[in-house]
């Protein structure tokens, strides 16, 4: 494996890897709120609960990055 090489959980010592899979982390988590508000009215909405909601494909996000992410697999010289 190559020095500039981010794999496995040595990403995790990366600010550039922290960057990319948290801005990943946090579009996804948008995306979960925007999907469970246009399920409930904003008024009726049980915001614990929409927390929950938005929290574990947010948490999934960050787990499937720890696979590789192209933004950092490129700045690194990787093709792809």
């Amino acid at each position: 494996m190559k020095k500039n090489e981010i794999k496995g959980l040595a990403c995790l010592a990366s600010r550039r890897w922290w960057n990319a899979a948290g801005t990943r982390a946090i579009k996804t988590l948008a995306q979960a709120a925007i999907g469970a508000l246009m399920v409930e009215s904003i008024w009726h909405v049980n915001w614990q609960e929409l927390l929950g909601i938005v929290l574990v494909p947010a948490i999934a996000s960050l787990l499937m990055s720890l696979a590789g992410l192209p933004e950092v697999e490129k700045e690194n010289g990787k093709k792809g």
